[in-house]
This record gives C-alpha cells, sequence and structure tokens, in this order.
C-alpha cells in the first residue's frame, strides 16, 4: 500500500493541520480510564504505549504524568513526536507486528487504527496491544469511524497562518464500494506561499478500515480482552464526566468519541 504523503513528505504539515490542543479533550478521557481502572495512588509512574502515535498530539498531554512510548511507521512524524514531547520513547515500527520486549500498563491505538484495511491486520493489531500488556493491562482503541457512525460523503475544512504560508485543507470521506470493509479519505491542501503569492494544491487520498461495533468487541475478544464499546463526549474537557457511564452524549458541535475498551484477561 502507498505510503499517504501526510506520513511522508507532507509531514511538517501535521503540526499545523492537527495541532496538539485539538487532543486536550480526548487525552483527558484518555487519563480518566487509566486513573479510574488502576486507582489514583501508585508508587510507580504509570508506563503508557500508543501505537501509531503519529505526532505525539496525545501524548503530549500525558507525558508529565506517565512514562510514554511512542511505536509508528512514519519516521519523518516520529521527528515531530520526538520535538513535541522530547521525554517520550520513539520507535519505527508496524503495529502489526512490533514486539518491544516489555509490557506497560496502558496501550492506546488511536485513529491510526483506521489504516488496518482487513480483519486479519486488525487482529494482528490487537495481538501486539495484548503482548504489551499484563494480564489487567488497559487497551484503548478509537477508529474515527464504524459502520454505525459512517457518514458517507462527509466533508471538513480548516485552515491556518503561519509566518510564510497560508494553508487551507479539505477532506472528503466517501465509500467507493459498500460491499468491502474499507472507505476513502481524500485530503486536499493549498499552500500558499505568502511573498511568492503562489498556491500549490496537492491530493493526498488515503484508503482506511471500515467495520461494525460487534467486529470490533468480537476481535477484542479474541485477542483476549474483556471489552466494551463506550461512547463518550470529548466536549467535557473539564474531566468531571464518566467515561463508562457517558452513553452517546455527543455536543451539537460534534459526534461522540468512540471507544473499544479492553481489559487484559
Amino acid at each position: 500500500m502507498t505510503t499517504p504523503r501526510l506520513y511522508d513528505d507532507l509531514a511538517y504539515l501535521w503540526p499545523i493541520l492537527s495541532p496538539p490542543e485539538h487532543y486536550t479533550a480526548e487525552a483527558a478521557v484518555l487519563r480518566r480510564l487509566i486513573e479510574k481502572h488502576f486507582g489514583g495512588s501508585s508508587d510507580q509512574r504509570r508506563r503508557v504505549l500508543e501505537l501509531g502515535a503519529g505526532g505525539g498530539h496525545t501524548l503530549v498531554h500525558l507525558a508529565d504524568d506517565y512514562d510514554c512510548t511512542a511505536v509508528d511507521l512514519s519516521e519523518p512524524m516520529l521527528a515531530n513526536c520526538r520535538e513535541l514531547v522530547p521525554q517520550a520513547d520513539t520507535l519505527v515500527g508496524d503495529m502489526r507486528s512490533v514486539r518491544l520486549g516489555k509490557t506497560f500498563d496502558a496501550v492506546f491505538i488511536h485513529d491510526a487504527v483506521d489504516y488496518m484495511v482487513s480483519e486479519a491486520e486488525v487482529k494482528q493489531a490487537m495481538k501486539t496491544a495484548a503482548a504489551h500488556l499484563e494480564p489487567g493491562g488497559l487497551c484503548v482503541i478509537a477508529p474515527t469511524y464504524t459502520r454505525e457512525t459512517f457518514v458517507d460523503g462527509d466533508v471538513a475544512d480548516d485552515g491556518t497562518t503561519t509566518d510564510s504560508q497560508e494553508l487551507t485543507y479539505f477532506s472528503y470521506v466517501h465509500d467507493p464500494d459498500p460491499k468491502d470493509d474499507t472507505f476513502e479519505m481524500i485530503l486536499l491542501y493549498l499552500i500558499r506561499d505568502m511573498k511568492a503569492r503562489t498556491v500549490e494544491v496537492i491530493e493526498d487520498r488515503h484508503t482506511c478500515g471500515l467495520f461494525s461495533d460487534q467486529q470490533w468487541l468480537g476481535w477484542m475478544g479474541d485477542a483476549g480482552f474483556n471489552a466494551r464499546h463506550d461512547k463518550v463526549d470529548t466536549g467535557d474537557e473539564a474531566g468531571t464526566g464518566d467515561p463508562e457511564d457517558a452513553g452517546d452524549l455527543g455536543d451539537p458541535g460534534g459526534e461522540p468519541w468512540t471507544l473499544f475498551v479492553g481489559i487484559k484477561l
């Protein structure tokens, strides 16, 4: 599969397209899950592994309180992570096969799991998560869409300006073949050079997996997890909500965050 340019030569755009402050609420949810599961007190810092960590935009909000390890296939994205979260360990690796030879208290896979495009690949990623947890360890998986939440033709856009560039981007999500297990996300970048007053237009296509809630839960069970499905309102940035009991609490500004939470048996 061809590597999307966002994770290759365009990785420098990631901190601009999706800045770390956009992940504050999600990191708060993860913190609450960890603290609720393990309890608030411990003689040692909890160890957190993120598979497909990208630029570290979630881990940066956790690294002051947890020992964090970031694994990703993209060296350019990990370079962003090392700059943003210098205290985290970073390793190039494939979530389908990497084995670090040690275990963690919690393993997190955010939307990088979208790039697992078949049942076999998802199961491989879940086996990797399980291999890095002792019994009782916490696994949280957060795909962007499930079949139940997917919106064919979904469109989003945003933009920002730096000292030298004006960046506008659009994303368009569609399902070319509803009978298979994938969808396509098309990203369109308009990069304006403020000095030269020129605009470069770049198209970047991403093929992603699309599976049902029951498939996710079943595969987590197969991997050795006692799993549940949560929908969490990430608008509650203060961290006062209870993820386990949150239910379908999406605020008018967006859909609830879909999480599959597993405890290793």
